[in-house]
């Protein structure tokens, strides 16, 4: 049932207790001190588990656990790349690939190591078996035959100490549907629950919560927010700089309008390890929304220097870092990458929406009818394609009902986004309705969106800036843009 909004003074003591904890500075430390670290290169393996498949949940555990204990820059790939591909990565790297048997509660997990340089010489793999165990001692007598250093002491924080609930962890880790997340809240509360030392347990929990923020917050029940913002403090303050959670919280925080928060909680992760590129998108992500662009273009830099040449577009949305530089050869660039990988609702969108910007209005309507199919992912970017669709076939009463009921609908949700809410602040400009346009840059605004270069220079967005209300919001966003640029310089993401 329906449940009430937390209440908003809750909400900001999270935050202020948040920022509190995190502390003062800069990103400068953090981003201004690249080491060398290992790199990592894992392989999709299976874990069958009573029929069903746990293998994406035991990868992103060890992922975890490269990331955490050793600061390894972690990848991952479906199959063992080819030999040219095996040319172009650094000799050195690691490739890793597990096979794990489920024996009752027990489990056995062996390692096959390798690098690129000998997989192209053809030298065999060196495998590691364990033993049989419960699941804890398991991965543990996994992690000490690593090929690789030690650097910190979080190991018993990231599994549970029941061998039963480690395989309701794994369970939980390897769900990837929004709607199945939400609707696995219950069982990842409990997990938390019987397990309060495990920053992995937390993780879980923070990712079905932030999850279910975006497809049904009804089924969380009360204080969402703050649910999910305790989820991830936990993990947290288990292990300091926990990478995964670190990343999801952030985006989090600046879906919420608290990018500060953000940058402030990456800052303290990547000071600790340096060496995980999710860190990097999650700078400039907050970076972006907030208006620090050049400071977004150096966090992608970075990235891209851990990375290559296994640099990939981000799975979680496309990167409009460049769009609002107005670089739009390289978000087209990065839209093509991106839709090599995966054909969905947002990835189509963008490039009609970029091939709008060109001018090219047929080819646009190509795009935003393919990203309207009913069979489209996600929703929210499905339903914006219906309202460009409309648009560009001329039917704008059609395209402003569809635009309207959108927006009712997005109040519901308990995670305003006010990047989203200004791409409907465009539509609402490109369909004519100039007073709810302005409506939506406002609240677009007051959401946390503050990116001025782009308020200022959208075509889309026209009608919103020969509104009366617009100098002031235009100031607004101004003022609030020169705060961030204060607290957060270009040089401040610098490699």
């Amino acid at each position: 049932m329906p449940t009430a909004r937390p209440s908003p003074i809750r909400a900001r003591v999270w935050i202020i207790l948040t920022s509190l904890m995190l502390g003062l500075g800069t990103l400068s430390v953090a981003l201004t001190r690249p080491s060398a670290v290992d790199r990592v290169l894992i392989l999709a393996s299976p874990l069958d588990s009573r029929g069903r498949d746990l293998g994406p949940g035991l990868e992103t555990l060890i992922a975890d656990h490269l990331e955490v204990l050793t600061g390894a820059t972690v990848t991952r790939a479906t199959v063992l790349p080819s030999a040219s591909d095996l040319k172009r990565l650094p000799p050195g790297i690691r490739v890793l690939r597990f096979r794990g048997r489920r024996e009752g509660d027990l489990l056995s997990l062996t390692g096959e190591w390798n690098t690129a340089a000998g997989l192209l010489t053809g030298d065999a793999w060196t495998s590691a078996a364990g033993p049989t165990l419960e699941p804890a001692r398991s991965m543990e007598a996994f992690v000490h035959r690593w090929p690789l250093t030690l650097r910190h002491h979080y190991q018993q924080e990231l599994v549970p100490r029941s061998p039963a609930r480690f395989w309701s962890l794994l369970e939980a880790m390897s769900i990837r549907d929004d709607r199945e997340a939400t609707a696995h809240l219950a069982a990842s509360q409990q997990l938390v629950d019987d397990e309060p030392r495990c920053a992995t347990a937390w993780t879980t929990l923070g990712d079905h919560l932030y999850r279910s923020l975006w497809v049904n917050p009804s089924e969380a029940g009360v204080g969402l927010n703050s649910r999910t913002h305790h989820a991830f403090q936990e993990a947290v303050n288990l292990v300091p700089g926990h990478p995964r959670a670190t990343f999801l919280w952030s985006l989090m925080l600046t879906d919420t309008g608290n990018q500060n928060t953000a940058l402030h909680a990456l800052e303290m992760a990547a000071r600790i390890r340096p060496g995980t590129p999710d860190l990097y998108h999650g700078f400039a992500y907050a970076g972006r929304t907030a208006g620090l662009l050049e400071g977004a273009r150096r966090a992608l830099a970075r990235r891209k220097v851990l990375l290559e040449p296994l640099d990939t577009p981000s799975a979680w949305f496309a990167e409009t870092t460049y769009l609002y530089l107005g670089n739009l050869e390289a978000f087209e660039q990065d839209l093509g990458r991106a839709a090599a990988h995966r054909q969905d609702a947002s990835i189509l969108f963008y490039q009609g929406y970029v091939t709008l910007l060109r001018g090219n209005r047929e080819r646009a309507l190509e795009f935003m009818t393919r990203g309207s199919d009913p069979d489209m992912d996600p929703m929210p970017f499905r339903d914006l394609c219906r309202v460009y669709r409309a648009y560009l076939e001329g039917r704008s009463n059609d395209g402003l009902a569809e635009l309207r009921e959108i927006d009712e609908i997005r109040g519901k949700l308990r995670i305003p986004d006010g990047e989203w809410t200004f791409k409907e602040a465009e539509a609402y400009a490109l369909l004519g309705d100039a007073d709810r346009g302005v409506d939506c840059a406002t609240r677009a605004f007051v959401q946390g969106f503050s990116c001025a270069a782009w308020y200022e220079a959208s075509p889309f967005l026209a009608k919103v800036r020969a509104h009366a209300r617009w100098p002031m919001l235009r100031r607004n966003i101004r003022e609030r843009q020169a705060v961030m640029e204060g607290g957060f310089p270009p040089t401040a993401f610098d490699p």
